[in-house]
This record gives C-alpha cells, sequence and structure tokens, in this order.
C-alpha cells in the first residue's frame, strides 16, 4: 500500500518593525498651528499600527491625522485621533494605499502647546 507524502504547509512569517517616530522628546504644537511631521512609505505592509500619546505637561489637546496619499497628492483622511495631555491611543490599520502623511493640529488657544509621540509601526 503506497503513502501519501506528507505536506507541510508553508510558514509565513511575520515581521514588526518601526517605519517612523517622532524624534525624542516628542513633537510640539502650539494651539491654531498645523505641522505635517512625515509622509512614509507603506507599500510593502499588510498592516500598520500607530501608537500615539501627548506628553503629561501639554496645555493643549492636539490632534493626530493620517491621511492617504498617491503620489504627492493628499487622497482622504484615513483616521484623526484627538489627543489630550496625558492621554495614549493605539489603533490598527490594513494598509491603505503607498503612502501616509502624519501630521499634527494644535487645538486651544494660541497660548497654549500640546507635545505628543507619535509611531508608526509596519507589519509584513
Amino acid at each position: 500500500m503506497a503513502t501519501s507524502p506528507k505536506i507541510t504547509p508553508p510558514i509565513h512569517e511575520r515581521e514588526t518593525i518601526l517605519a517612523w517616530r517622532t524624534k525624542p522628546g516628542g513633537e510640539s504644537v502650539k494651539g491654531g498651528e498645523t505641522k505635517n511631521l512625515a509622509t512614509i512609505e507603506t507599500a510593502g505592509f499588510d498592516k500598520v499600527r500607530l501608537v500615539c500619546d501627548e506628553r503629561a505637561g501639554s496645555t493643549s489637546n492636539v490632534q493626530v491625522r493620517l491621511t492617504i496619499m498617491e503620489g504627492t497628492e493628499l487622497v482622504a483622511f484615513l483616521d484623526t485621533l484627538m489627543m489630550t495631555p496625558h492621554a495614549q491611543a493605539t489603533r490598527v490599520y490594513d494598509v491603505p494605499g503607498t503612502k501616509l502623511e502624519v501630521s499634527i493640529d494644535g487645538v486651544g488657544a494660541p497660548n497654549a502647546q500640546g507635545t505628543v509621540d507619535v509611531l508608526l509601526y509596519g507589519q509584513y
């Protein structure tokens, strides 16, 4: 009687890397101000994870924006997160395109300031 060969399914190893982060110490923005922090290539990832926190000493809220890009064109907002002082957030997204732009908006009076740490991890 013949035996059939044992078939071993292929192993798909997942790897997660830090694709981008704000500088150590975070990025500060004053109320009413907007800063475009980075444009990140995401085409090679299956998923991306956004991790952000606002520093405890901040005196205003900070909105973190992820925008889908094609080439140099801003296509659509993927998500916005409103951060308050000492708040943290983590979100996971299926990769929505080839590039993402990360921006922050200061929310509050012009003399107020918020500082955030933003990290984007990619999984492939």
